[in-house]
């Protein structure tokens, strides 16, 4: 995962993972000490920033959406020597202005890092990618020894060429995959450990971890109620989770207020209007609910495919072969997390884990929404913005639900040696994907972007 991840570094062009010019900026900006965004009018919401960066950021655009062009090296060269000049200017990224602290952490420390080096900006822009990839990656590897009997299925999602390139860029959603897959862990791990100490203090990191998670993409706000699963739990108190529960409800409301509505714009396409959108939906909630199930009938296989590994700007596809193959490790890992669960659970477990679903659902029904309000054109019947990295984090959260309708057989003997067997073969199937995965990264970006 290392070496795919050193691989997406060093072969992926300046600024070709999806907004990544934009998050670099904003990174800027928190490095500088400014929290919170400037919104200059309901349109405009940016910060002050270097003028030369622009030009930079500029001189790679030929590269988006032309799959048939490759990297300029003389351009590249070029745009190496440009300095940080002292004149700065007012920029616009409104997409990623409201972003929060916690989603830069390591792209900040990055710049930080590039300016005591007295490094230039697009030797910065790799530095961060490689210190918010190590990040990414070491929080990758405390959540698969935390993970258990899950751990293979999160190996295989973490690997995905989508989650690899996200993780080593400056895009937010990489640390947010990372922390969706430790919550996923912790979590899990906590269904079968009493209240001990370091289990309470992991039931409250796991709130903190989903403020972090919420506060990115506003539409996650339904796993903050995630905690509240370990509720099921025998002879335990249930203080901790709704505690759990609570802090994460706080911190998010809390940026919500003081980061989100400060800074938050309403830029949008033209034709799409939040308002009168949802006059039109008030009026037409029945043309609403057939547009959400069509979208997802007629996207579903694309949003798949784009969530597995579609890079660049969306323009950078995989072989037919090895979306199949990525598929199938998904869900044979996926089915065998499930072979200790019994075939009658208990009812209480049962409503547990339908909560979980829902929560996700509620979650991924939430983007497409906020798409539909937001993004898309009044009435359309279409839905415009979707991308199948949004919904990566909600399928790390799907073994959630195997704790819950887990159970110890009565014959401990058989139990043991088919769970060695069972774990042995995923592991083998999730080490021999992220081999195949890192040979195929390495191919298509070679191919792709350089001559």
């Amino acid at each position: 995962m290392l070496i795919a991840g050193i691989e997406c570094i060093v072969l992926t062009p300046p600024f070709q993972v999806a907004d990544e010019f934009n998050h670099f900026m904003r990174a800027i900006q928190i490095s500088e000490g400014h929290i919170v965004g400037i919104r200059r009018d309901p349109l405009t919401a940016g910060g002050i920033l270097p003028s030369s960066l622009i030009n930079m950021g500029q001189s790679f655009n030929y590269l988006k959406f032309s799959p048939d062009k490759k990297v300029d090296l003389v351009g590249l060269s070029d745009a190496y020597m440009m300095p940080w000049s002292q004149q700065t200017e007012f920029v616009g990224y409104a997409s990623t202005v409201f972003y929060p602290p916690s989603s830069y952490a390591g792209v900040v420390l990055g710049v930080w890092c590039g300016h005591a080096l007295g490094m230039r900006p697009l030797a910065t822009l790799y530095i961060c990618r490689a210190i918010n990839g190590l990040i990414c990656f070491g929080l990758v590897m405390i959540a698969l020894v935390l993970a258990g009997p899950v751990a293979p299925f999160l190996a295989i999602m973490l690997a995905l060429p989508m989650s690899i390139s996200l993780m080593a860029s400056t895009s937010q959603d990489g640390i947010l995959l990372a922390l969706s897959a430790l919550v996923c862990a912790i979590l899990s791990r906590c269904f079968n450990k009493k209240d001990e100490r370091i289990t309470k203090n992991l039931i409250l990191l796991s709130g903190i971890l989903l403020a972090c998670i919420a506060a990115a993409k506003m539409p996650y706000a339904s796993l903050l109620f995630l905690p509240l699963c370990l509720m099921v739990r025998r002879g335990v108190s249930v203080l901790w989770p709704v505690i759990s529960c609570c802090v994460g409800w706080l911190l998010f409301v809390g940026w919500a207020m003081l980061g989100i509505r400060p800074s938050i714009t309403k830029l949008a396409p033209i034709g799409a209007s939040p308002r009168d959108q949802i006059v039109f939906v008030l009026h037409h909630p029945l043309r609403m609910v057939t547009t959400v199930v069509e979208f997802v009938l007629s996207s579903f296989r694309q949003l798949l495919q784009e969530a597995i590994g579609v890079l660049g700007w969306l323009d950078t596809f995989f072989s037919p072969t090895f979306y199949y193959i990525a598929e199938t490790c998904l869900t044979v890992c996926f089915l065998t997390m499930f072979y200790s669960v019994v075939r009658k659970p208990q009812k209480k477990n049962i409503i547990y884990a339908a909560c979980v679903l829902f929560l996700l659902f509620a979650s991924g029904t939430g983007i497409i929404l906020a798409l539909y309000v937001n993004w898309t054109p009044v009435a359309a019947t279409h839905i415009d913005g979707v991308q199948g990295r949004y919904f990566l984090p909600l399928m790390l959260f799907l073994p959630i639900i195997v704790p819950l309708l887990a159970h110890q057989n009565s014959d401990k003997k058989n139990i043991t040696r088919r769970r060695q067997d069972i774990v042995l073969i995923t592991q083998m199937i999730a080490c021999g994907f992220m081999v195949f995965s890192t040979f195929s990264l390495y191919t298509n970006l070679s191919m792709r972007f350089w001559p």
